[in-house]
């Protein structure tokens, strides 16, 4: 609930072009400003490619297929209902909200702007990973490094986005409440789906 209602006032925030979310959304664009080096642009623009929805339903279909192999179907099913639900969500939402992009933009990117697809879609796989791949690993080491890499993906692609211009701070965040909501809705929905089978 608490994620919903945080993407929702963000929404709204954006909608209503509350002053608070043009203060967040200012500050988080001038800390990026702030950093800004040609090397780390060239870096940030190629790290880009690899946050798109396409890339990380790729990467969750190749999840998907090894935790099928492994007999793990259940799960498998999930990560693919999580992957595939999120994109359908965040393109639905981006074309409620039609937020435009940022100006100045450090590289070309059409569409619209909020939530931002690339956080969206990657904090979805990431979750993936630390709540469904981790708990099957056995060695606790691979277990800690594989979810800190995670989460420094995760923080590392939604700054790209502010970096490069193409989205607002208020995009990202919204973007990764958007995911945590999801996941939510799905976690009680397999619950119940698990309990019912139980019985």
């Amino acid at each position: 609930m608490l994620t919903w209602l945080s993407f929702l006032i963000l929404a709204m925030g954006v909608h209503f072009h509350a002053s608070w979310i043009g203060d967040f959304d200012a500050w988080g664009q001038q800390l990026a400003i702030g950093v800004r080096q040609p090397s780390r642009t060239i870096f940030f623009k190629w790290f880009a490619l690899l946050g798109t929805p396409s890339a990380n339903t790729i990467i969750c279909l190749l999840i998907s297929l090894i935790l099928w192999l492994r007999r793990h179907r259940f799960e498998a099913g999930w990560v693919l209902t999580a992957q595939v639900g999120i994109n359908a969500l965040m393109a639905i939402f981006k074309m409620i909200m039609q937020r435009p992009r940022p100006l100045g933009k450090l590289v070309a990117q059409a569409g619209y702007s909020f939530p931002s697809g690339h956080t969206t879609s990657t904090a979805t796989m990431v979750l993936v990973i630390l709540l469904i791949v981790i708990p099957l690993c056995h060695s606790a080491s691979v277990r800690f490094l594989l979810g800190l890499i995670s989460l420094f993906w995760l923080a590392m692609m939604g700054f790209d986005r502010i970096y490069l211009f193409v989205h607002y701070p208020s995009d990202v965040l919204a973007g990764l409440c958007l995911s945590l909501g999801w996941w939510s809705v799905l976690r009680l929905s397999f619950s119940h789906v698990l309990s019912k089978q139980r019985e």
